[in-house]
C-alpha cells in the first residue's frame, strides 16, 4: 500500500471515521510490519509515524493479547435436525486464556450501533499499486490486469487469476486478498491453486510465480487446495512457520488470538518448519506449536472434517471450551463479546449451519445455562 494511502486511512482510523473494511485493511497491514518502526524511506513525515504507534499500536495490541479483556464472540447452536449441542465435562472455573483473574472480560470499548448477521463472501482486494477492491461490491466479470494476468470476479463470487496471453509475464505484481470480521472469501491463483479465506483473514500472493517456488503469506486461518508442480514447491509463510509441498490439500489456523498454531493435512503431505525444528505431516495428523513452544507436537486428528466445517458452512465443535467457541463465532458474525462474572468449565461439541440466526444462538446457549444479553453487535454473557 503507497504512502497516501495509508495515511489517508490512519486519518480515518484515529478519527473513528472508517469503515469496517477500512479498519480491517489498517490492523492487517499493521500486522503485516509487525509492530517494526518505520524508517524515513517509508514514513518522511514522523508524525504519521506517532500517529501509528500512538493510536493503531495501542488498539492492536489490546486486541492482539487478549489479556484480561478481548475476546470475541457468537455461539451458534442448532438449526432444524443438523444442529446439536451437547456440554461436556465440568470442573474447577476456567478462565479466559491468560487472563489469571476473574471479572468483566470484554472484546471493546466502543459498541457500533448494528445488529448481528452472519457473515458472507466480504473481502477486499489490495493491488500492487496499492488501490483497493471491495469485492462483493465490485461487478462480475474482469475487475483488473496485473502485468499481464487478468483478475476477474465470477458470478458464484469467487476470484480468479489467469494469464492474459500465452507466455508468463516477466514481471509480476503482488496482491494481497483481506477479509473482514464477518467475511469470507475464494479464490484461484494463476498456477490452479484453490484458495479459501475464512473470517479475519488474508493471503498475500504473487500473481504469476517466477523462479523455482511458489510462496504465499497467509495470516487468520485460510484452506488450501495446491496445484501440483513437482519442480516448483508451493510455500506458506506465517507469522511462525514456513510450509512447504508440491501439491496437497491443508488448512492453516494461525489467528494471532488462538494459543496454538495449527497445520492440519488432509491429503499429501507438508513439510513444517518452526524455527530450527522441522515436521513432516502424513494426512490426518495435525502440527500445533507457538512462539513459547520448545519444538512441534504433531497429533492423529479423528475428525477432519471438523477442522474444515467452516469452509464447508458449518461451525463444528469438538469439546471446545466456551472461549474457543466464542472466537470462532464472533469472527463470523463480527459481534463483541464481553463475560460478565467466571467462565463455566464446561466443553461443546455441536455442528451449527454458519447461516443460523443469532436468536437461535441465545435461545440454545440458555439450555445449556449460559445466559445472554443481546444489544446491536455486543452480546453480554452472564454464565451461572
Amino acid at each position: 500500500m503507497n504512502t497516501d494511502n495509508i495515511r489517508y486511512l490512519i486519518e480515518k482510523y484515529n478519527n473513528q471515521t472508517a469503515t469496517s473494511d477500512e479498519k480491517m485493511i489498517v490492523e492487517q497491514w499493521y500486522d503485516r510490519i509487525n509492530g517494526a518502526d518505520l524508517n524515513q524511506n517509508q514514513f518522511e513525515n514522523i508524525e504519521v509515524k506517532k500517529q501509528i504507534f500512538s493510536q493503531i499500536s495501542s488498539r492492536i495490541a489490546n486486541k492482539a493479547t487478549t489479556k484480561t479483556r478481548r475476546i470475541k464472540l457468537n455461539y451458534t447452536l442448532f438449526f432444524k435436525a443438523a444442529v446439536i449441542l451437547i456440554a461436556l465435562i465440568a470442573g474447577t472455573y476456567i478462565y479466559f486464556r491468560k487472563s489469571g483473574r476473574s471479572g468483566v472480560l470484554t472484546t471493546s470499548t466502543k459498541t457500533n450501533k448494528k445488529p448481528i448477521v452472519p457473515g458472507g463472501n466480504n473481502a477486499v482486494l489490495l493491488l500492487a499499486d496499492g488501490s483497493q477492491i471491495i469485492l462483493n461490491k465490485a461487478s462480475d466479470g474482469q475487475i483488473a490486469d496485473q502485468l499481464g494476468v487478468k483478475v476477474v470476479k465470477t458470478k458464484s463470487g469467487e476470484l480468479i487469476y489467469r494469464f492474459a496471453g500465452d507466455t508468463n509475464p516477466e514481471s509480476i505484481a503482488i496482491n494481497t486478498v483481506i477479509t473482514p470480521r464477518g467475511g469470507q472469501y475464494h479464490l484461484v491463483l494463476v498456477d490452479g491453486t484453490e484458495v479459501w479465506l475464512n473470517a479475519s483473514s488474508s493471503v498475500k500472493f504473487p500473481t504469476a510465480f517466477a523462479g523455482n517456488e511458489r510462496k504465499v503469506e497467509v495470516t487468520g486461518e485460510v484452506y488450501f487446495e495446491v496445484a501440483k508442480n513437482q519442480a516448483k514447491p508451493f510455500i506458506v509463510h506465517t507469522n511462525q512457520s514456513d510450509i512447504k509441498v508440491l501439491g496437497t490439500h491443508f488448512n492453516v489456523n494461525t489467528y494471532a488470538d488462538e494459543a496454538y498454531e495449527r497445520t492440519t493435512l488432509l491429503e499429501g503431505s507438508v513439510e513444517i518448519k518452526h524455527g530450527d525444528k522441522k515436521a513432516l505431516l502424513k494426512p490426518g495428523q495435525q502440527a500445533s506449536f507457538n512462539s513459547k513452544a520448545a519444538g512441534i507436537n504433531v497429533s492423529e486428528i479423528e475428525d477432519l472434517e471438523a477442522v474444515i466445517a467452516w469452509k464447508n458452512g458449518y461451525f463444528q465443535f469438538e469439546k471446545s471450551d466456551l472461549p474457543s467457541v466464542m472466537r470462532q463465532i464472533s469472527r463470523w458474525y463480527d459481534a463483541d463479546v464481553i463475560y460478565n462474572g467466571k467462565i463455566p468449565a464446561k466443553q461443546y461439541t455441536g455442528k451449527i449451519p454458519r447461516n443460523v440466526n443469532v436468536a437461535k444462538l441465545i435461545e440454545m446457549l440458555a439450555y445449556s445455562g449460559i445466559h445472554c444479553k443481546v444489544e446491536y453487535n455486543q452480546i453480554t454473557v452472564n454464565p451461572k
